[in-house]
């Protein structure tokens, strides 16, 4: 017999499976095979720990690559998953005169909220979901949504990037209040490690966007221009 909460996990699950969206991933998720580390579980060169998956472990359903005027940068000093070094971060806010290159992979909204608890707060609870229909349906109009329930994590700010053939591009980075800490130093601003920028670059190549000489320059450029 199934508990309670194993019931509403059920539900929510069922319910969320049926719609796709594409999640855009800018840091090290633009490695094809480091994402799929959030869906299959696993880890991959570089990593120090491994990651649990999603519940629902189908490979997303298509991949494209997309560039965003938003501005990329590196943020943090050390990271469970990378150990010492900066990680990426996309400002939630956009401006012309920035280009971030992103990856975007079609996967349910279910495997969304998976994702997004892998990247914020793994120990989470999960008898409902993180990112529902209605928060959906809000952040067309909203831009971003910040999810409470997953706040002490880094990347709990969930931002509506635009739609591509008509299904919403969603990513997720810091919320707005950690981007003036960024700038005040209160959070500080940090070069990625090799390993980490490695798998940017690994993302970027075999991806077709940039050759590798490129890719290393655009994460130098991202690291090291002021905010």
């Amino acid at each position: 017999m199934l508990n309670a909460d194993e019931v509403n996990s059920a539900l929510w699950r069922s319910k969320l499976s049926k719609t796709d969206i594409w999640y855009a991933g800018f840091g090290s998720n633009m490695w094809k095979s480091r994402f799929l580390c959030y869906i299959e579980g696993g880890q991959v060169i570089g990593m120090k720990k491994l990651c649990s998956g999603s519940v629902d472990r189908n490979p997303p359903k298509e991949t494209r690559w997309k560039t965003f005027p938003h501005r990329l940068f590196f943020g943090r000093d050390f990271t469970q998953t990378w150990g010492p070094g900066g990680v990426a971060f996309l400002d939630p806010r956009s401006n012309s005169e920035d280009k971030a290159y992103m990856c975007l992979y079609k996967i349910t909204l279910e495997q969304f909220n998976d994702v997004l608890l892998q990247e914020n707060v793994p120990d989470h609870d999960m008898n409902s979901p993180l990112f529902d229909l209605n928060a959906l349906d809000s952040i067309l109009n909203e831009g971003s949504i910040p999810v409470e329930a997953v706040k002490r994590g880094w990347y709990h700010n969930v931002v509506y990037l635009g739609k591509e053939d008509d299904i919403p591009i969603l990513t997720m980075t810091c919320p707005l209040s950690a981007m003036e800490s960024f700038k005040s130093g209160e959070i500080p601003l940090c070069a990625p490690s090799k390993d980490y920028a490695d798998t940017l670059v690994r993302g970027l190549v075999e991806g077709k966007q940039l050759s590798e000489e490129e890719a290393t320059t655009y994460i130098q450029v991202a690291s090291t221009k002021p905010l």
